[in-house]
């Protein structure tokens, strides 16, 4: 897959290498009881116009911690981002004013939240919240962004907008109010786009929807997106480029091709191997093979085992697994993992 980008006559051709959003050894993290939660540890990857990055891994991973700390949305205390730089269009993003970051937020960069119920307001009309960030953002009048806000509505294929934008956030379906939170997000032409999890508990014809109406901006306006999922089934229909976390840090990077092709991390040849192969199985007229299981689960951040994260769970775990954690390092061109055994991870070898 190839980013795209927007030409001067609507068509689409391929981006420049332009990198909109850069994020540097970022460190988030939060303060408990048992101590300092490094959430996000050392994390780096950028993205560029016109171009969809997934971000992918288990719950607990950081994932979404990442996308809050681009915003700057972590809340203090307990949280606080300890380190690094993110860097939108090469201005440092932590190094601005808040007042500075209003004017990014939700302008520049927005951000479509997990779950609607809790991002929307209940006591105020849909039409009033789309409107709202329209109106702070491009200086129009209430009628005027109310209008521009029904258009949105329309926009992301909400059935007679004008009326849904009276109702209130209870009176419309989780799908209708996903899409809500898209057309809010949306309604400023952003460059870039955080998409966190748009597409779970969410039913299959929904699901498409809404990654259509992503596609849509990214392909038209040259929207640089960001899409965490779980999901690597969206991961494959979506992505240019992925990021595998896992335990607060990245362990593999590579374009979407040669991440599916020859996965170079046990943890990501493990997501990959969760995937229900339904062609292959309609053509297998003998017992279907089982699922790849990744046996355990993340560990606590507050209780990281010693070396890689990853040796309590991975069958190719070594002495040296258990001891120091391995760097990330390009095993092949654009290709990144953190692991000792990346080269026969990349050769098949399977625990």
């Amino acid at each position: 897959m190839v980013p795209r980008d927007v030409a001067s006559d609507g068509g689409i051709v391929p981006a420049s290498s332009e990198i909109v959003l850069e994020i540097d050894r970022l460190q988030t993290e939060f303060r408990t009881p048992a101590g300092i939660i490094r959430a996000v540890d050392g994390v780096s990857c950028n993205v560029r116009r016109g171009e969809t990055l997934c971000v992918v891994g288990e719950s607990g991973c950081g994932k979404s911690v990442t996308a809050l700390s681009v915003l700057r949305l972590i809340p203090s205390p307990p949280g606080r981002i300890a380190g690094g730089q993110i860097r939108f269009e090469g201005s440092d993003l932590l190094a601005m004013s808040e007042v500075e970051m209003e004017r990014i937020r939700g302008n520049e960069i927005s951000m479509v939240f997990q779950e609607p119920m809790t991002s929307l307001n209940p006591l105020y009309t849909i039409g009033r919240q789309v409107g709202e960030a329209i109106a702070l953002h491009q200086g129009l009048s209430r009628r005027e962004a109310m209008d521009r806000a029904v258009a949105m509505l329309q926009r992301v294929a909400i059935p007679d907008a004008a009326s849904r934008a009276a109702c209130y956030p209870h009176q419309l379906s989780g799908g209708m109010r996903q899409r809500v939170l898209i057309a809010t997000a949306l309604s400023c032409h952003p460059k870039v786009l955080i998409a966190d999890e748009p597409t779970t508990a969410r039913d299959v014809t929904i699901q498409a929807q809404i990654l259509d109406l992503i596609r849509e901006q990214r392909e038209t306006l040259g929207t640089a997106v960001v899409l965490i999922t779980h999901d690597m089934g969206v991961v494959a229909e979506t992505a240019d480029r992925v990021v595998v976390m896992y335990a607060g840090r990245k362990v593999e990077e590579a374009n979407v091709a040669d991440l599916f092709d020859r996965p170079a991390h046990p943890y990501t040849r493990g997501l990959l191997g969760s995937i229900p192969d339904i062609e292959g199985a309609a053509r297998s007229p003998g017992r279907r093979p089982r699922l790849t299981e990744i046996k355990g689960m993340v560990p606590s951040l507050a209780r990281l085992p010693p070396g890689c994260s990853f040796a309590p769970r991975c069958g190719l775990a070594t002495a040296a697994c258990r001891e120091a954690a391995p760097p990330l390092l390009e095993h092949r061109p654009d290709h990144w993992a953190a692991c000792w055994h990346a080269e026969r991870v990349l050769e098949g070898v399977v625990a």
